[in-house]
């Protein structure tokens, strides 16, 4: 892919407390997103940010203090008791593992952030995995191609999932920011669980949960990472036809053995799974599911024991319900290949989902998309 970035001649002044309001957080997202110094120059004014919310909400709720927040993550890391059943796991499996082990069993956590509710007429929820850290990326899809709004005159709406994390930026902890972020765009989902790759499964069963609950109506269902480019538009156009009543599973459909490298990580000791090949499932960079396909997932979801990997997890519910995969070519989880094709929109306008793009490629990618100037051509090999 060539380096792809915008000229920027935008002034960057550090908000006062007299000066401070939503469009300097807004614009503060903007330039996060779509600088090649997004990072140095975000990082400062998150600073500047968090320095103002200590001073303007001196309550509880808005105490910054590090070494508090830090003492509160770790009570509220584990819920429930330890599964005395487990103590003669080997002593061969990495702490990880035991500790996955140990507390898989704990599976209801409350929650800390709802979205805005779903609409009636909602035909598509793009939901993306995401973390505290990944401001810039949480900006870049709500302005790129997980914008709220109608997509050939279907409703669609974004929503992050996200635990608890003690992510910091310069010491100042960033569940302000997800707290802010909350109120300001009505996307974040949150739960009071750590957010670590084994947790993935939790927020898993926690989604299929409030999807039953709170969002059963929406027709179909995007699920991905916060790092891939999704053409929405290509989303509604496959599905459109279709019915949402019906089971869709739709995605790069893979399978494979469990990786028993311990230095992998997507390791699995026998001890977890035995060596058999793994059921069918799609990359967890992103697939689509219908709305029944869904509410059968969380039935099937409650019956199924924890696994640290949820794409697999994902994968033993839907060899329980028994129910059809469709692979198809255009979800490019693994990105596309080096050599073959290139950052070049024309391809990318005919494919789904392609993964590993940062926050400047994906604006660039979502603006050549939307040039009606756009000529397309042969990209050479």
């Amino acid at each position: 892919m060539f380096d792809a970035h915008f000229n920027s001649h935008e002034r960057f002044d550090c908000p006062t407390a007299s000066s401070f309001n939503n469009k300097t957080m807004r614009n503060l997202f903007r330039i996060q997103s779509r600088s090649r110094w997004s990072l140095v120059i975000g990082t400062a004014l998150l600073i500047g940010v968090l320095r103002l919310l200590r001073m303007n909400h001196t309550d509880g709720h808005w105490n910054t203090s590090p070494s508090a927040t830090q003492s509160q993550s770790t009570v509220d890391v584990i819920k429930c008791s330890l599964n005395d059943t487990v103590n003669n796991i080997s002593s061969s499996i990495p702490p990880t593992h035991r500790n996955f082990l140990m507390y898989k069993h704990c599976r209801t956590f409350s929650r800390l952030l709802s979205p805005t509710p779903c609409e009636n007429d909602l035909f598509l929820l793009l939901v993306v995995k995401s973390t505290a850290i990944q401001v810039d990326r949480r900006s870049a899809l709500r302005n790129t191609w997980g914008k709220k709004g109608y997509v050939q005159g279907k409703n669609v709406k974004l929503l992050f999932l996200v635990g608890k994390s003690s992510d910091t930026i310069q010491g100042y902890p960033l569940q302000q920011v997800l707290e802010w972020e909350s109120r300001q765009f009505g996307d974040i989902l949150q739960w009071d669980f750590d957010d670590s790759f084994f947790n993935l499964t939790l927020k898993e069963i926690h989604f299929l949960k409030w999807f039953s609950l709170e969002c059963r109506w929406a027709h179909y269902v995007f699920k991905g990472d916060d790092d891939v480019f999704v053409h929405t538009s290509n989303l509604v156009e496959y599905v459109k036809d279709n019915k949402p009543s019906e089971q869709l599973y739709a995605g790069n459909i893979m399978s494979g053995y469990p990786v028993r490298d311990k230095e992998s990580k997507y390791f699995i000791p026998v001890e977890m799974y035995p060596n058999k090949p793994y059921p069918l499932y799609a990359g967890g960079g992103g697939y689509l599911m219908s709305n029944q396909t869904v509410l059968s997932l969380k039935v099937a979801a409650s019956s199924i024991d924890l696994f640290p990997i949820d794409d697999v997890f994902v994968g033993l519910c839907l060899q329980k319900m028994n129910i059809t995969l469709t692979h198809h070519s255009g979800f490019k989880t693994f990105g596309l290949k080096q050599g073959v094709t290139h950052f070049n929109p024309c391809i990318y306008r005919e494919l789904m989902v392609v993964h590993k793009l940062n926050p400047t490629e994906m604006w660039t990618m979502w603006s050549l998309q939307q040039d009606p100037k756009l000529k397309c051509f042969k990209s050479r090999t």
